[in-house]
C-alpha cells in the first residue's frame, strides 16, 4: 500500500520542509511494516505531528477501498479537535478532488451514532470515523433502539398481541421518550419490522426522509439472536396490564431495569451487539495507546483476544480490523513490561482473509516475548547504571573528568581491561555498567524498531533560524533575569517583608499532629496550605486541651491573619506567587501570552485574583498617565476614548484589516470579513489593548493612529501587523473550513469587557471564581481547571491560540494533553512542579509544536520553573530534574516515581544532593528509533 499520489503534508505556514519530508517518511515506513506485520506503534515525541502522519496513513487505506472507513478512537475530549484536523488535512494535504471527495470525515461519541455511520450509502459514507474512546462501553441511551430490543424480546411470548398494547401505552415512561409519541405510533411500530419504522416514523413527523433510519442496519441484523430473557423477565413482565395505584412504582422499576448504567439489561446487551456484528475494517488508529497498557481498562477490553483454544468470548474490537496503529507521546513511559502489553494488544487484529498481515500469528507471539526478554535486560542494565551512578560523589565526578576527559564514561569502550585498571572503583564501576547498558540497549533497539517509530524533537530551531536553541530553561531565582534582576544561581529567597508568613506555614508542617502537606502546599502558595488545613478543621481542635492541638491552632490562626487580605503587590505575597505574577505581567507587558500550570485549585484561584489586581491597577495607573487624568476617572475618560474612536477612527481600522485581507481571497466573503471586523474592534476597544499600544492623549485620533499600533513589535520581534498577517494566513491556508468556523465563533463569543470597570465574564462566577471574587476578575486573564464547563474551556483554547483574548492562561492538568495553543504563545511557566517529569513534558508540549510562534519568530520556548531555596519545593526541584534525565534512559519510570513518593523526607534531602548525570551520558544511552 502507497501513499496517495496527491497527498502533500508541507502546508506553507503550518510547518517546515523538513517537517513535512520527516512525516511522509514515517507514514511510509508504517504501512511498509504493514504489509509484514499486523501494527506499528508511533511514538513522536509531544508536538511533532503525529495526528497528521496517521491521517496520512489513514488517507492510503481510504483511496484504495473507500468503502469500509477507518476508525479513529481518541479521548473524548479532543474528538472536536481531531475532527479539525482531519478536515484541514483533507482541504490542504491532498491535492486531487478526487482523494478530497473519498475522504469523508464524520464523528461519533455512541455506539448508536458509530453503527449509524456505517449504514450509510457507500457513496456518502464516512471513511474516516473518529470515535470517542468511551463510546462503545456507553449503555444504549437511544430510544428506537431501546424500543427495537423490546420488540424483539417479546417476539414468540405467549399474549404477544396484548404485551403490545401494554408497551405502547406505557413505553414513553419507561423509555423516558424526550418527544411525545402517541400510543397508536408506538403501537404501529411494534407490530412493524424494524426496517419499516423509518418510513412511519416519517409519514408522523417525527423523522424527516433525510435523517437516518432510527436504528442502525447492523443492529437490527443481530436482534433475533440475541439473548433477551432478562430483558423480558426484568422490564416487560414489570410493566402492568392496566393503572392502579402502584403504576409509578412499577414503571419507575422497569424503566430503571432498562436504562440503569451500573445494573440494568442494556449494558450485556450491547456487548452481544457488538460481538455479533459481522464486521472487519482496514485500520484502527488508537489515540493516547499508552492507555490499553493495563488489561483491565475498558478500552483495552475492546481489544482482548479471542483464543482459538479457549471459550471465552474476545472484546467488541477483538479481530475486526486488518491493522493497528497506535499513537503515544510517552511510549518509554511505561515499564518495559507494559510497553510489551501495549504490543501485545496488536494480536487483536484479523489474522485470516486476504489483507492478512504477511507475519503469522505465533510468530507474533514468539517475537514479543523475545522483544520483552530484550527489554527485561534492558531495564536491569540500565537500572544497574543508575544506581551505580548514584553511589559517586562530587570528587569522583572531578576526578574521572581530570583523568579520562568529558566522556569519561566511555573510556571502557574496548571492554573491562581498561575499566578494571581505574584506581576509583565508583567511576570504574559506572564505565563498566555505562559499557553493559549500552550493549544491552541496541540489541533491544533491533528488536523494538520495527514495531515501535519514535522521532526525536532537534534542539534547535529549523532554518532559518540557524543555531538558536528550540527551548530556554530558566530555574529557580534565574527567572527574575526576565524582569531585569540580576541572575542568580540557586532558588528564589524569603525576603524579610515575608518572612513572618512563610515560616509559620513551615512551621506548622513540622507540628505533631498537623497534616503533611509542608512540602507541596507551601510550595505552591499559603492559599492552598490553608485550604489543605481548612478553618474548620482548625475550629474542631477548639476543644482539643493537648499542647500539639493547641499549637496547630495558634500556628493557622495566626498564619490566617498575616496573610487575611494579601493583595497583589503586598510584600507578604508568597515568594514564588510573587515570581510568577510578576512574570506573567511582565509578558502583558511586552504583548506576549503567558500560559502558566498549577496543580492546586487554590493557588490558580488566587494566581487569577493577584494578576487580575494587578492589571486593573496597571490600566488604571496607565491610561492616568496617558490621559493626563486623575485614576479615579479612568473609566469614564477611556470610555470617551472608545467613543471618539468608534466615531473618528473605526473605519480607518477597519480599512487597514480589509487591506490585510486583501491578500486572502477566502477570506472574502461577507460573513467572514463581518465576523472578522467585529473580532479586531472588540479587540481594540479594549483598555489592556489601549493603555499599552494606543497613544491616548490626543483630541482628536490622528490619521496614522492604526499605522502606530500596527508597527509595535511585541518581545519576540513580531509586529501587530504580522501577528494578524499570520493569523489571516492561518484561517484562510492552514484551517479547513469547520476548524476556521470554530475559530471564529469561539472569538465572537469569548468576552472581552469595554472598560476598565466591566473586564468581565458572566460565566466567570461558574467556572472561575471563587465566591466573593467576581468583581476582581479581568476577562483577559482566564482559568481552566477540572470544573470548567467543556464548552468553555474549548472557547478559552481556541481564542488563546489566536491574537487576541486571553492573553494569560491559568491551567491545571485538563490542558496538558490533547490541545494546542502554540500559535501564538511560548512563554511557559510550571508554577507547580508534577513528580513526574513526562507531566511537565506534556505541558510543555502545548506551546512547543509544528508551526509554533518560536519557530516563525526565531526566538526560543522559554519554560520556567521558579522554586523556593532553601526547603521542600528546592528539593522537589532537584530530584524532579534527576528523574528528568534518566527517564531517557530507564524504562519504567512511572514505576520509579512511585518509590520518590514513598520516600521520607531524609530519603528526598538525599536523592535531591546527588550529582545529576550529564546529558551527554543520557544522549548516548537513548534508543534511537527514528525512520530511515
Amino acid at each position: 500500500m502507497k501513499l496517495p499520489e496527491s497527498l502533500d503534508l508541507y502546508v506553507e505556514g503550518r510547518l517546515f520542509p523538513a517537517d513535512a519530508q520527516r512525516q511522509t517518511r514515517s507514514a511510509r515506513a508504517i504501512l511498509d511494516r504493514f504489509a509484514l506485520q499486523p501494527g506499528v506503534v508511533l511514538g513522536d515525541e509531544v508536538g511533532m505531528g503525529k495526528t497528521f502522519v496517521a491521517l496520512a496513513v489513514a488517507a492510503a487505506h481510504v483511496t484504495v477501498d473507500a468503502r469500509r472507513p477507518v476508525v479513529v478512537m481518541v479521548p473524548q475530549n479532543v474528538v472536536k479537535k481531531w475532527e479539525r484536523d482531519a478536515n484541514t488535512f483533507r482541504a490542504e494535504c491532498l491535492k486531487s478532488e478526487a482523494d478530497r471527495t473519498r475522504f469523508r470525515v464524520r464523528i461519533a461519541e455512541t455506539g448508536v451514532e458509530f453503527l449509524k455511520l456505517l449504514d450509510d450509502p457507500p457513496a456518502d459514507r464516512a471513511t474516516v470515523i473518529v470515535l470517542a474512546h468511551g463510546a462503545l462501553n456507553r449503555r444504549l441511551a437511544d430510544s428506537w433502539t431501546k424500543l427495537a430490543i423490546l420488540q424483539a424480546a417479546i417476539k414468540g411470548r405467549h399474549g404477544v398481541a396484548d404485551i403490545r398494547k401494554r408497551l405502547a401505552r406505557f413505553a414513553p415512561r419507561v423509555l423516558r421518550l424526550q418527544t411525545k409519541v402517541d400510543e397508536a405510533l408506538l403501537l404501529r411500530l411494534l407490530k412493524a419490522p424494524v426496517v419499516e419504522w423509518k418510513r412511519l416514523l416519517v409519514d408522523a413527523g417525527q423523522l424527516v426522509a433525510e435523517d437516518d433510519d432510527p436504528v442502525p442496519a447492523l443492529l437490527v441484523e443481530t436482534l433475533d439472536s440475541l439473548s433477551l430473557d432478562e430483558v423480558y423477565q426484568r422490564v416487560i413482565e414489570v410493566i402492568p396490564e392496566r393503572a392502579s395505584k402502584n403504576l409509578q412504582t412499577y414503571l419507575s422499576d422497569a424503566s430503571h431495569a432498562l436504562n440503569s448504567a451500573s445494573d440494568g439489561v442494556l449494558p450485556p446487551i450491547w456487548q452481544q451487539v457488538l460481538r455479533k456484528m459481522h464486521l472487519t475494517l482496514p485500520l484502527l488508529i488508537l489515540d493516547e495507546a499508552h492507555r490499553v497498557r493495563n488489561g483491565g481498562v475498558q478500552l483495552a477490553q475492546l481489544l482482548k483476544q479471542q483464543h482459538e483454544d479457549l471459550e471465552e468470548a474476545g472484546g467488541a474490537l477483538a479481530h475486526r480490523f486488518e491493522r493497528m496503529l497506535f499513537l503515544t507521546a510517552t511510549p518509554f513511559q511505561l515499564g518495559h513490561a507494559e510497553l510489551c502489553k501495549v504490543l501485545s494488544r496488536f494480536e487483536a487484529v484479523a489474522w485470516k482473509g486476504p489483507a492478512a498481515p504477511a507475519m503469522q500469528r505465533e510468530v507474533f507471539r514468539t517475537a514479543i516475548a523475545e522483544l520483552e526478554q530484550s527489554l527485561d535486560a534492558m531495564q536491569m542494565a540500565t537500572e544497574r547504571l543508575e544506581r551505580t551512578w548514584k553511589r559517586l560523589l562530587p570528587p569522583d565526578l572531578e576526578e574521572a573528568e581530570a583523568t579520562f576527559g568529558d566522556a569519561w564514561w566511555e573510556f571502557n569502550a574496548d571492554g573491562e581491561k581498561a575499566a578494571g585498571g581505574v584506581a576509583n572503583e565508583r567511576v570504574g564501576a559506572v564505565m563498566r555498567t555505562h559499557a553493559v547498558a549500552r550493549a544491552a540497549i541496541l540489541r533491544a533497539e533491533a528488536l523494538l524498531k520495527p514495531w515501535v517509530l519514535r522521532s526525536a524533537r532537534s534542539l534547535k530551531l529549523p532554518e532559518p533560524h540557524r543555531g538558536v536553541p528550540r527551548r530556554e530553561r530558566l530555574e529557580g531565582a534565574s527567572v527574575l533575569s526576565e524582569l531585569g534582576v540580576p541572575s542568580s544561581a540557586g532558588g528564589l529567597r524569603v525576603s524579610a517583608d515575608n518572612a513572618l508568613p512563610f515560616l509559620l506555614a513551615a512551621r506548622i508542617g513540622t507540628l505533631p499532629g498537623a497534616r503533611r502537606v509542608f512540602g507541596e502546599g507551601l510550595a505552591s502558595s499559603y492559599e492552598a496550605l490553608l485550604d489543605t488545613h481548612r478553618e474548620e478543621d482548625t475550629v474542631a481542635r477548639v476543644d482539643d486541651a493537648s499542647p500539639e492541638a493547641a499549637a496547630v491552632r495558634f500556628h493557622e490562626m495566626r498564619l490566617r491573619e498575616s496573610v487575611e487580605g494579601i493583595g497583589a503587590h503586598a510584600r507578604r505575597l508568597h515568594p514564588k506567587m510573587r515570581a510568577t505574577v510578576d512574570l506573567a505581567m511582565e509578558f502583558w507587558r511586552r504583548g506576549e501570552k503567558v500560559l502558566i500550570f498549577c496543580h492546586y485549585r487554590r493557588t490558580g484561584s488566587a494566581l487569577h485574583r493577584y494578576l487580575s489586581e494587578a492589571m486593573l491597577e496597571e490600566i488604571r495607573d496607565r491610561a492616568a498617565v496617558k490621559l493626563g487624568c486623575d485614576p479615579g476617572v479612568v473609566d469614564e475618560e477611556l470610555k470617551r476614548f472608545i467613543d471618539r474612536l468608534d466615531r473618528d477612527r473605526a473605519g480607518d481600522v477597519l480599512g487597514h484589516v480589509d487591506a490585510m485581507l486583501a491578500r486572502f481571497p477566502g477570506l472574502q466573503q461577507p460573513a467572514i470579513r463581518a465576523s472578522i471586523h467585529d473580532i479586531v474592534l472588540r479587540f481594540m476597544r479594549t483598555p489592556t489593548f489601549l493603555v499599552r499600544f494606543a497613544d491616548l492623549g490626543v483630541e482628536r485620533i490622528p490619521a496614522d493612529w492604526m499605522q502606530s499600533m500596527l508597527d509595535k513589535q511585541d518581545a519576540s520581534g513580531l509586529t501587530l501587523r504580522d501577528v494578524l498577517n499570520k493569523f489571516f494566513d492561518f484561517l484562510a491556508y492552514r484551517c479547513g473550513e469547520t476548524e476556521r468556523s470554530s475559530y471564529l465563533e469561539a472569538l465572537k463569543s469569548v468576552q472581552t469587557g469595554t472598560h476598565a470597570g466591566t473586564e468581565v465574564e458572566a460565566s466567570f462566577a461558574s467556572d472561575e471564581a471563587q465566591a466573593g471574587e467576581r468583581a476582581r476578575l479581568v476577562a483577559n486573564v482566564r482559568r481552566v481547571y477540572g470544573d470548567t464547563r467543556d464548552e468553555t474551556r474549548d472557547r478559552i483554547m481556541l481564542t488563546f491560540n489566536t491574537p487576541f483574548y486571553p492573553e494569560i492562561l491559568i491551567a491545571s492538568s485538563v490542558m496538558a494533553e490533547g490541545v494546542d495553543l502554540h500559535l501564538n504563545c511560548r512563554h511557559v511557566i510550571h508554577h507547580d512542579l508534577d513528580w513526574n517529569p513526562s507531566s511537565l513534558e506534556q505541558r510543555t508540549g502545548r506551546i512547543d509544536r509544528l508551526g509554533s510562534k518560536a519557530e516563525r519568530a526565531g526566538k526560543p520556548i522559554r519554560v520556567y520553573l521558579p522554586y523556593v531555596e532553601g526547603c521542600q519545593d528546592e528539593k522537589l526541584f532537584r530530584v524532579v530534574m534527576d528523574r528528568e534525565r534518566w527517564f531517557g534512559v530507564v524504562m519504567g519510570a512511572e514505576e520509579s516515581m512511585g518509590r520518590v513518593l514513598s520516600a521520607s523526607a531524609w530519603e528526598v534531602e538525599r536523592m535531591a544532593e546527588q550529582p545529576l548525570v550529564p546529558m551527554a551520558m543520557v544522549d548516548s544511552l537513548k534508543l534511537r528509533l527514528e525512520a530511515d
